[in-house]
Protein backbone atom coordinates (compact mmCIF):
# COMPACT_ATOMS: atom_id res chain seq x y z
CA UNK A 1 0.00 0.00 0.00
CA UNK A 2 1.22 3.31 -0.95
CA UNK A 3 0.89 6.58 1.27
CA UNK A 4 0.33 10.19 -0.53
CA UNK A 5 0.97 13.34 1.03
CA UNK A 6 -2.14 14.54 0.06
CA UNK A 7 -1.02 18.69 -0.21
CA UNK A 8 2.57 17.64 -2.11
CA UNK A 9 1.24 14.36 -3.83
CA UNK A 10 4.32 12.94 -2.90
CA UNK A 11 4.59 9.30 -2.01
CA UNK A 12 5.50 9.36 2.03
CA UNK A 13 5.89 5.90 2.92
CA UNK A 14 4.93 2.18 0.90
CA UNK A 15 3.76 -0.11 3.63
CA UNK A 16 3.59 -4.09 3.31
CA UNK A 17 -0.18 -5.77 3.21
CA UNK A 18 -1.60 -8.82 2.20
CA UNK A 19 -1.96 -10.25 -1.08
CA UNK A 20 -4.50 -8.03 -3.62
CA UNK A 21 -5.30 -5.14 -1.16
CA UNK A 22 -8.95 -4.45 -2.23
CA UNK A 23 -10.43 -1.84 -0.04
CA UNK A 24 -9.59 0.74 2.88
CA UNK A 25 -11.09 2.81 5.74
CA UNK A 26 -9.89 4.73 7.99
CA UNK A 27 -11.10 5.15 11.66
CA UNK A 28 -10.94 8.57 13.05
CA UNK A 29 -11.59 7.66 16.65
CA UNK A 30 -8.03 6.07 16.97
CA UNK A 31 -5.88 7.01 13.99
CA UNK A 32 -5.83 3.73 12.39
CA UNK A 33 -6.15 2.71 8.52
CA UNK A 34 -7.80 -1.11 8.06
CA UNK A 35 -6.83 -2.42 4.38
CA UNK A 36 -8.69 -5.43 3.46
CA UNK A 37 -6.68 -7.97 1.77
CA UNK A 38 -8.70 -9.89 -0.89
CA UNK A 39 -6.40 -13.07 -1.31
CA UNK A 40 -4.99 -13.28 1.90
CA UNK A 41 -8.60 -13.24 3.71
CA UNK A 42 -7.10 -10.96 6.45
CA UNK A 43 -6.92 -7.26 7.35
CA UNK A 44 -3.48 -5.40 7.91
CA UNK A 45 -4.12 -3.00 10.20
CA UNK A 46 -1.98 0.14 10.51
CA UNK A 47 -1.21 3.11 12.85
CA UNK A 48 -2.24 6.39 10.78
CA UNK A 49 0.67 8.26 12.39
CA UNK A 50 3.65 6.55 12.30
CA UNK A 51 2.57 4.45 8.84
CA UNK A 52 3.51 1.07 10.60
CA UNK A 53 1.41 -1.81 10.58
CA UNK A 54 0.39 -2.76 13.88
CA UNK A 55 -1.72 -5.91 13.23
CA UNK A 56 -3.02 -8.13 10.87
CA UNK A 57 -6.32 -10.20 11.49
CA UNK A 58 -7.40 -13.00 10.30
CA UNK A 59 -10.88 -12.55 8.70
CA UNK A 60 -13.36 -14.44 6.06
CA UNK A 61 -12.69 -15.58 2.65
CA UNK A 62 -12.63 -12.32 0.45
CA UNK A 63 -12.98 -9.64 2.71
CA UNK A 64 -14.03 -6.93 0.55
CA UNK A 65 -15.96 -4.23 1.72
CA UNK A 66 -16.09 -2.23 5.05
CA UNK A 67 -18.39 -0.37 7.38
CA UNK A 68 -16.89 1.62 10.23
CA UNK A 69 -19.45 2.24 13.46
CA UNK A 70 -18.09 5.22 15.06
CA UNK A 71 -20.52 5.53 17.84
CA UNK A 72 -18.96 1.93 19.16
CA UNK A 73 -15.77 1.97 17.51
CA UNK A 74 -15.86 -0.95 15.61
CA UNK A 75 -15.39 -2.07 11.91
CA UNK A 76 -17.38 -4.32 10.05
CA UNK A 77 -15.55 -6.47 7.02
CA UNK A 78 -17.71 -7.99 4.37
CA UNK A 79 -16.29 -11.43 3.70
CA UNK A 80 -17.61 -11.96 -0.04
CA UNK A 81 -16.34 -15.76 -0.41
CA UNK A 82 -17.16 -16.40 2.80
CA UNK A 83 -20.45 -15.11 2.85
CA UNK A 84 -19.87 -13.35 6.52
CA UNK A 85 -19.04 -10.82 8.11
CA UNK A 86 -15.96 -10.25 10.67
CA UNK A 87 -16.43 -7.28 13.53
CA UNK A 88 -13.43 -5.77 14.64
CA UNK A 89 -13.91 -4.23 18.05
CA UNK A 90 -11.20 -1.72 18.84
CA UNK A 91 -11.36 0.82 21.97
CA UNK A 92 -7.90 0.92 22.96
CA UNK A 93 -6.28 -1.56 20.51
CA UNK A 94 -7.48 -5.12 18.80
CA UNK A 95 -9.69 -5.96 21.25
CA UNK A 96 -11.55 -9.01 19.20
CA UNK A 97 -12.47 -10.11 16.18
CA UNK A 98 -15.17 -12.67 15.22
CA UNK A 99 -16.82 -14.02 12.36
CA UNK A 100 -20.63 -14.08 12.26
CA UNK A 101 -21.79 -16.69 9.50
CA UNK A 102 -24.62 -15.24 6.71
CA UNK A 103 -27.28 -17.63 5.95
CA UNK A 104 -25.38 -19.88 3.21
CA UNK A 105 -27.68 -20.23 -0.04
CA UNK A 106 -26.81 -23.04 -2.06
CA UNK A 107 -27.65 -23.68 -5.57
CA UNK A 108 -31.25 -23.81 -7.01
CA UNK A 109 -31.93 -26.18 -9.94
CA UNK A 110 -35.53 -25.03 -11.86
CA UNK A 111 -37.48 -26.78 -13.24
CA UNK A 112 -36.35 -29.85 -11.56
CA UNK A 113 -37.39 -32.39 -12.98
CA UNK A 114 -36.22 -31.10 -16.20
CA UNK A 115 -37.17 -31.55 -19.73
CA UNK A 116 -35.87 -29.01 -22.69
CA UNK A 117 -33.45 -26.90 -20.01
CA UNK A 118 -32.85 -26.09 -16.34
CA UNK A 119 -31.19 -23.20 -15.09
CA UNK A 120 -29.09 -22.83 -11.92
CA UNK A 121 -29.87 -20.05 -9.63
CA UNK A 122 -26.97 -19.48 -7.10
CA UNK A 123 -25.98 -16.29 -4.64
CA UNK A 124 -22.24 -16.76 -6.53
CA UNK A 125 -21.40 -17.11 -10.25
CA UNK A 126 -20.97 -20.67 -11.23
CA UNK A 127 -17.84 -21.67 -12.60
CA UNK A 128 -18.23 -25.55 -13.39
CA UNK A 129 -21.00 -28.13 -13.75
CA UNK A 130 -20.76 -31.78 -14.03
CA UNK A 131 -23.34 -34.08 -14.52
CA UNK A 132 -22.92 -37.77 -12.82
CA UNK A 133 -25.19 -40.39 -13.39
CA UNK A 134 -26.35 -42.71 -10.13
CA UNK A 135 -23.34 -44.69 -11.07
CA UNK A 136 -20.84 -41.99 -10.74
CA UNK A 137 -19.73 -42.21 -14.16
CA UNK A 138 -19.37 -38.20 -15.72
CA UNK A 139 -21.92 -37.82 -18.24
CA UNK A 140 -20.97 -34.08 -18.95
CA UNK A 141 -18.93 -31.31 -18.38
CA UNK A 142 -19.91 -27.67 -18.41
CA UNK A 143 -17.35 -25.13 -18.03
CA UNK A 144 -18.70 -21.47 -18.12
CA UNK A 145 -16.19 -18.76 -18.90
CA UNK A 146 -18.59 -15.87 -18.03
CA UNK A 147 -19.23 -17.23 -14.87
CA UNK A 148 -23.42 -16.41 -14.94
CA UNK A 149 -25.23 -16.45 -11.61
CA UNK A 150 -27.94 -17.84 -13.08
CA UNK A 151 -27.01 -20.44 -16.22
CA UNK A 152 -29.74 -21.50 -18.97
CA UNK A 153 -28.14 -25.40 -19.51
CA UNK A 154 -29.84 -28.00 -22.26
CA UNK A 155 -30.07 -31.32 -21.29
CA UNK A 156 -29.76 -32.41 -25.01
CA UNK A 157 -27.94 -35.71 -25.33
CA UNK A 158 -28.50 -36.78 -21.39
CA UNK A 159 -30.98 -40.17 -21.11
CA UNK A 160 -34.20 -39.46 -19.17
CA UNK A 161 -33.01 -40.63 -15.03
CA UNK A 162 -31.74 -39.30 -12.16
CA UNK A 163 -28.22 -37.02 -12.01
CA UNK A 164 -26.37 -35.74 -9.64
CA UNK A 165 -24.76 -31.75 -10.47
CA UNK A 166 -21.54 -30.93 -9.05
CA UNK A 167 -21.77 -27.19 -9.35
CA UNK A 168 -18.37 -24.92 -8.61
CA UNK A 169 -18.26 -21.88 -7.15
CA UNK A 170 -16.06 -20.46 -4.95
CA UNK A 171 -16.22 -24.53 -3.21
CA UNK A 172 -17.96 -27.36 -4.74
CA UNK A 173 -22.51 -28.26 -4.12
CA UNK A 174 -23.72 -31.13 -4.92
CA UNK A 175 -27.63 -30.92 -6.19
CA UNK A 176 -29.66 -33.81 -7.61
CA UNK A 177 -31.65 -33.24 -10.95
CA UNK A 178 -34.05 -35.40 -12.94
CA UNK A 179 -34.43 -35.20 -16.48
CA UNK A 180 -37.17 -36.48 -18.28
Amino acid sequence: MTVIDGATKQVIATIPVGRYPWTLVWNSTNNKVYCANWVSANVTVIDGETNQVIATILVGDGPRAFAWNSIQNRTYVANYYGLSISVIRDATGIEECFTLDAKRSTPEIYPNPASSFFVIRSPLPVKDIKIYDVSGKLVKEIGLSSSPNEPKISPKGIRAGVYILKIAQNKEFTQKLIIR
